[in-house]
């Protein structure tokens, strides 16, 4: 997938103000990331890199477990940002993810939900493994290829226009992340679908948590009410039993260590 990354950055800004009132996926995806985080850290963190916090929805979680952390609230989007919880241990930080303003060999945790999707995977993950200690964890959450298929398929027999964002399988995002040099790489998946009255709501929902089609192959410009009508007609298939339209997220989970020596890597995929 070619993304274009200012238009990125601009989409974010431009939905900070409504995120946290639409974003429910997230809000799922970061119940479930620190569940597993609490099954994996063996000692508390003192260092933890949130990167792509948003609004800052996992600041309070963080200090709630780990009260002695200092915490490093990172994302692009200024207006994100801006909205992150003050507190003294809390340092909010505007920075692209493809080259973090942080200090190598810093970080004893980097968490990341719903982020790394829009990113170039190989660049981040490479500054991911410059910012952890030595034995340091990474655990994040992206998209997986199967999300949103509903959607890419409705729109199969109208155009053969990129509509819905591609992302990488979880298997190949491992296989990545061992070449970058970490060990113990976990990556497995699962299924989460909401639902929406029309494609209308669901398509203007994407929009307001700002993840909606960014593909700079894309087709510019509103969408008709004609294709509109099609594309809802092309949905019916897939409506449920009570109607609505469901649109169904692949949460890809991703978990790696930075090794001490860089030797000994080994990779599980569920």
């Amino acid at each position: 997938m070619s993304l274009e990354h200012h238009l990125i950055q601009a989409s974010f800004d431009a939905a900070a103000q409504q995120y946290e009132e639409h974003a429910i996926l997230q809000r799922e995806s970061l119940t479930r990331l620190f569940e597993r985080i609490d099954d994996d850290l063996k000692t508390p963190p003192a260092q933890i890199l949130d990167l792509g916090c948003g609004t800052g929805w996992a600041v309070p979680e963080f200090l709630s477990r780990y009260p002695e952390a200092q915490i490093i609230a990172a994302d692009f989007a200024e207006r994100m940002v801006q909205q992150v919880p003050k507190h003294p241990q809390v340092s909010p930080r505007v920075t692209d993810a493809h080259a973090i303003d942080i200090h190598a060999q810093s970080m004893d945790l980097v968490f990341s939900n719903l982020m790394v999707q829009w990113c170039d995977e190989s660049t981040v993950l490479k500054e991911v493994k410059r910012a952890l200690k030595p034995g340091g964890l990474m655990h994040m959450t992206t998209m997986g290829e199967h999300t949103l298929h509903e959607l890419k398929l409705a729109w199969q027999s109208i155009d053969d226009q990129p509509h819905v964002n591609e992302f990488v399988p979880a298997a190949k995002l491992a296989d990545l992340t061992l070449q970058m040099g970490f060990e113990d790489v976990i990556a497995d998946s699962e299924f989460i679908t909401m639902t929406y009255a029309s494609v209308i709501d669901m398509m203007r929902d994407l929009k307001n948590i700002g993840a909606h089609n960014v593909d700079n192959n894309r087709p510019k410009g509103l969408t008709s009410p004609k294709v509109i009508k099609q594309l809802t007609k092309n949905f019916e298939e897939f409506r449920t039993e009570d109607g609505l339209y469901p649109a169904t997220y692949e949460l890809v989970y991703l978990r790696a260590k930075k090794p001490s020596d860089d030797k000994g890597l080994s990779v599980r995929i569920k």
